[in-house]
């Protein structure tokens, strides 16, 4: 009789993960105000033309041309706004179906509906993003060639560009809410970037593919990068890294609320809480970037340290133990934890008969 009860027992936990699977879908992007042209090129590589209310999901990527710029809405309530001259995939986006998600009313949400795995990967350019406040179990990341960016509820830029043929520049920004960027040739824990702060970083790039993908000899891995040898793994390259922090100077925080203003649907009252947060950071020639110590990756241009190691001329950055694997690597394995561990978070709910009749967002 025990080994009867055990084997039925193991089977109704088998099929648990499969019930949590169900409720873990893909989420909803919906393309607001785009000005300009702007290019969507799905998950074969295959280009059309992006227009207002195309609806997306995961895998698909959006290029802006100069003087453009894309408003993406997902369906977790957050909005993206892609700059002039970048290139920005959706990489992953799931999401636990809720009833509260309402086609065409994403950003209506003052909070996330239901927990998500958002992941964006910026090749080039520059990204604007308001993220209204997310589930504890949710995990929403910006990736880039340099490092990554962890967002809770904010209003956030990430910018990239290349430095030289092996090298890139990273600069996070946090306007409101909290970010945490993590350089990935630093060799260090994420960074805490507060309110009104910018974290700069020069490091080695390194491919932006997707775990596991092998682009043929020569091909490059999505439109206007660099090409990368199949089968490389995703581990920062030798060479110099060299990060700093600063005040975000007055010009560079309007900058952020004329772009929200004048290129998103969202509420006036947001662009003009960051105005108003504009005349109260300092100009240009007040600020001094700081530079963030972190462990150089070549022998030939040490550090001075203290008597403790530390280094001397540099504050030791803060590290927060309950960053996601996926902030510090990038990799496909971190990201399978994570949706991993939402999916046991949904398997629990599940099993309390508590998720309120689903509508899928697929």
């Amino acid at each position: 009789m025990n080994t009867l009860f055990r084997s039925l027992l193991l089977a109704v936990v088998a099929l648990l993960p499969t019930l949590a699977s169900a409720a873990l879908q893909n989420g909803k992007v919906q393309v607001g105000m785009v000005k300009g042209t702007a290019t969507l090129f799905d998950p074969a590589s295959k280009q059309s033309a992006l227009a207002s209310g195309r609806v997306f999901e995961q895998g698909y990527r959006v290029e802006t041309s100069a003087s453009s710029t894309a408003e993406l809405i997902l369906s977790n309530g957050s909005t993206l706004i892609v700059n002039p001259e970048s290139l920005v995939e959706v990489r992953t986006f799931r999401q636990v179906v809720s009833e509260l998600i309402v086609d065409g009313e994403y950003q209506k949400l003052d909070k996330e509906p239901s927990p998500s795995v958002t992941e964006i990967v910026v090749t080039r350019g520059k990204v604007i993003g308001e993220v209204r406040k997310l589930n504890p179990q949710s995990s929403y990341v910006i990736k880039t060639p340099v490092g990554v960016a962890r967002i809770r509820g904010t209003i956030y830029t990430v910018q990239y560009s290349t430095v030289g043929a092996n090298a890139g520049k990273l600069v996070v920004g946090c306007v409101k809410g909290s970010v945490e960027a993590t350089v990935y040739a630093a060799n260090s824990g994420p960074v805490s970037v507060e309110p009104g702060k910018q974290i700069s970083a020069t490091a080695p790039a390194q491919s932006t593919a997707a775990a596991g993908e092998t682009p043929a000899p020569g091909a490059t891995t999505q439109p206007g990068t660099e090409t990368t040898q199949p089968g490389v793994a995703e581990t920062a390259p030798a060479g110099s890294v060299a990060i700093s922090m600063a005040d975000m100077d007055k010009a560079t925080i309007s900058a952020v609320g004329a772009t929200i203003a004048a290129s998103t649907s969202l509420p006036a009252a947001i662009s003009q809480g960051v105005e108003a947060q504009a005349q109260l950071a300092p100009s240009a020639d007040q600020i001094t970037p700081v530079n963030v110590s972190t462990p150089k990756t070549s022998s030939s241009d040490p550090v001075a340290t203290k008597a403790d190691g530390t280094p001397a001329d540099a504050p030791k950055p803060t590290t927060a133990p309950t960053a996601p694997a996926s902030t510090s690597t990038g990799g496909g394995n971190a990201l399978d934890a994570t949706i991993s561990k939402i999916t046991d978070t949904v398997q629990q709910v599940v099993e309390k008969q508590q998720q309120p009749n689903p509508s899928p967002t697929n």
